[in-house]
């Protein structure tokens, strides 16, 4: 059974219906204390003054004479009709307690006081201020009290006589018994619950009381900082381990209880889900959760947004996440893996401590406590960037529809197995790497926009960076050209064969498999080419990283060695780091200048050659990507380097048969050029590299239409030519007996004559 009654309110059987009837009463409570007030001033002093001297600092003859009649007491006397309101009041509060009690619905005043610890006097004195927000008459009213007719809200003093009309002890004042209601350190002003205005004047926060009348805006003050999380979000919609998921389970069962003043603090790089998980971790705990931007440019000083904050989550019952924490924390200059943070973080920290409630933070800069936070109520959980099985079930999950594929569509579980292989990105990153990938086939095709699987190749090496520009260059890959055109024999071709395997299945071997609990490290593939200049290394070395659409970067070790005693170390740890965050395939060339076998040391030279090796070894061990290294040299190798190797791959300078299939392969599609009796017999007569060949190509091209413009045809005479013009870049002798009749002719009058053979026979 519903029913209103004056002093309690719109109620049932069980107690009030909502929050607006519990606060009606609340209000009707206030109105009676105000009433009694009204009736002490007037006894003390509205009987006798007059309507002209209102607001005027007088005092007139009768309020004097009565006060003279009465006799000497610490506290005057309640008028009798002040009685009646208050003994009104009391009763209006045991039944408004008894009735809150017997509610099964939330009520936002009573759970407002409980969170901010409101004893019943503040209560009321916030229920005053309320009045004078709601209703102009209580304006009015409390500029009567104050004999100020220009006054429109309670001061400190009349509203503690107000609420506390028989104070026990000496006259009210603000003494002792004002200070716990109104100091620096009280509940109403220290949570903002109050402002002080002009003149002393208390006026309800405009938000506390929007809060109290049912309205769950946020404050505007924090536009743009504070927005309502996803209650509904769950452990379970996030891509985890098992074993994490369960651990995270059971830090969502702690966070149910609670815990006040704890810091969760949430590290990792971007995309791997500090937010999310965040998220989750409340929505299983049932707690609501306030998302807090840490903003760059604010409107309002930096502690009142924190403090706004907190309040807004203690207003909803909720925990307060901090994102974006690493713009107060900055990376340690000098590498110790901490970091240094601003003054605005230990604000942050401070108020965490205070909270009620736990706060979450998620940053990419990690953070230790040092006494900022009380001890054991800061835990530290760091989320890598997921491993191949996490990372091939992300891509499945975020890659676009068949229907947004060109044809022939490829098979989600192989490139999804691809792409997680390749690159080891965030789930954010890869979110964002799809997007990409759409944006490259909207500029192809704009009026129809259907993906390739290069696409997304493309879109994850735009997420991944391109970082090494200081210490190498990134080599693009001839896309007319496969791993057919290398001309190797066969033991080789299966070497070469092994390593791609080992490449492209290395995610399921470690996390399938399970050697990634095994091993810590040696996760990366490391392999090692050897040949001569020419034979195919650099080639075989882009291949590899077209095949995995990944970036191949080829190291500058002119730029990464330097003369100071550390700098090597420094710019090799700055090339592996950046090929990790780029997810790019390094390619070392000439690498014995680096991995060269450490020596006796005789010199300091020596030992800080050993110490850059043995850093070097170490490095390499950490790397998980594919580190290539290219050496003319094998045998100078180090041997401890020698273990650590995956795959060696000899490029052995080819035979007569190889070059031949070198000499067929070098032309492009559409030139003319000779048959293979002729392209035989170059490759039997000039036993050079495959790069030879192709410069001998590349030259004869240009020489044969130097000499006829409109050329489609690259002859005899042209490559040996080039071949002589090579020979002499090399160092070998160009004689009869090296060319044999008729070729060292026309060597001898093309290059080692005065003429440039005009009009000769290109055939």
């Amino acid at each position: 059974m519903t029913g209103y009654s004056e002093s309690t309110g719109y109620v049932d059987s069980a107690g009030y219906i909502d929050s607006a009837a519990q606060l009606a009463a609340e209000l009707h409570r206030a109105d009676l204390l105000v009433r009694a007030r009204i009736e002490v001033f007037r006894h003390q002093l509205g009987a006798d003054k007059p309507a002209t001297q209102w607001g005027l600092p007088s005092v007139a003859e009768g309020e004097i004479d009565r006060y003279l009649a009465e006799p000497f007491a610490l506290v005057d006397p309640l008028p009798a009709a002040a009685r009646t309101h208050l003994d009104a009041a009391a009763t209006a509060l045991a039944e408004l307690d008894k009735r809150t009690a017997q509610s099964t619905v939330p009520l936002r005043f009573p759970m407002l006081a409980r969170s901010f610890g409101l004893d019943r006097r503040e209560q009321d004195v916030l229920l005053l201020c309320l009045l004078g927000y709601l209703q102009p008459r209580y304006r009015r009213l409390f500029g009567y009290l104050l004999d100020d007719a220009t006054a429109s809200a309670p001061t400190a003093d009349l509203a503690l006589r107000i609420v506390d009309p028989e104070p026990s002890g000496a006259e009210h004042g603000l003494t002792e018994h004002g200070l716990a209601l109104f100091g620096a350190s009280a509940q109403l002003l220290n949570h903002r619950l109050l402002e002080h205005g002009p003149s002393g004047a208390l006026r309800i926060d405009p938000r506390i009381a929007g809060h109290l009348l049912g309205d769950d805006r946020v404050d505007e003050r924090l536009s743009g900082v504070l927005t309502v999380a996803d209650p509904a979000a769950s452990l379970d919609d996030l891509v985890l381990a098992a074993a994490r998921r369960n651990e995270l389970r059971e830090m969502a069962s702690w966070l149910r209880t609670r815990p006040e003043g704890t810091l969760l603090f949430l590290h990792g790089p971007y995309g791997t889900g500090r937010r999310s998980t965040a998220t989750a971790l409340c929505g299983d705990a049932a707690l609501p959760l306030l998302h807090a931007t840490i903003p760059t440019v604010a409107s309002e000083p930096w502690p009142t947004i924190v403090e706004l904050s907190y309040r807004e989550a203690t207003l909803r019952g909720a925990a307060l996440c901090w994102l974006g924490a690493d713009r107060l924390l900055a990376t340690d200059p000098e590498g110790a893996g901490g970091a240094e943070h601003d003054d605005r973080w230990d604000v942050l920290t401070a108020a965490a401590d205070r909270f009620a409630g736990p706060t979450l933070v998620t940053s990419t800069e990690p953070w230790e406590p040092a006494g900022a936070v009380a001890t054991g109520r800061f835990v530290r959980v760091d989320l890598p960037v997921p491993d191949f099985t996490q990372r091939r079930a992300l891509w499945l999950e975020l890659l676009p529809p068949d229907t947004a594929f060109d044809r022939p569509r490829p098979r989600r579980d192989q490139l999804a197995h691809a792409l997680a292989n390749t690159f080891q990105l965030t789930a954010g990153q890869i979110t964002d790497a799809v997007s990409s990938a759409c944006g490259v086939a909207r500029l192809r095709t704009p009026a129809r926009p259907l993906l390739h699987p290069d696409d997304l190749f493309e879109g994850c090496r735009r997420q991944s960076g391109r970082r090494l520009v200081a210490f190498a260059r990134r080599v693009d890959a001839h896309t007319d050209t496969g791993f057919d055109d290398l001309v190797l024999p066969d033991p080789s071709r299966r070497q070469l064969e092994e390593l791609r395997a080992r490449i492209g299945l290395r995610g399921r071997v470690y996390t399938e498999l399970g050697f990634d609990r095994r091993l810590s490290l040696g996760r990366g593939v490391v392999a090692m080419f050897t040949g001569g200049s020419g034979t195919g290394k650099t080639m075989a070395a882009e291949l590899l990283a077209r095949e995995q659409g990944a970036d191949l970067y080829k190291v500058d070790l002119s730029a990464v060695a330097s003369k100071y005693v550390g700098e090597t170390e420094k710019n090799l740890d700055r090339v592996f780091a950046d090929a990790e965050q780029s997810n790019a395939m390094l390619f070392f060339d000439e690498a014995d200048a680096l991995f060269a076998k450490r020596g006796e040391v005789k010199e300091a030279r020596d030992r800080w050659a050993n110490v850059e090796m043995a850093f070097l070894l170490q490095r390499v061990e950490e790397f998980r990507g594919v580190v290539v290294l290219a050496s003319n040299l094998r045998q100078n190798i180090d041997t401890a380097f020698l273990r650590r190797l995956h795959a060696i791959v000899d490029f052995p300078a080819p035979d007569a048969a190889a070059r031949l299939r070198i000499w067929r392969g070098m032309f492009p599609p559409g030139l003319r050029f000779p048959d293979d009796d002729q392209l035989a017999v170059l490759a039997a007569r000039f036993p050079v590299s495959g790069g030879s060949i192709k410069n001998i190509v590349l030259d004869a091209a240009f020489r044969a239409l130097r000499a006829d413009p409109s050329t489609e045809t690259v002859g005899v005479r042209d490559l040996v030519v080039s071949a002589g013009r090579e020979y002499q870049k090399l160092g070998l002798p160009v004689t009869p007996g090296e060319f044999g009749r008729p070729y060292y002719e026309w060597v001898e009058r093309e290059l080692l004559g005065d003429g440039l053979g005009e009009g000769a026979d290109h055939g």
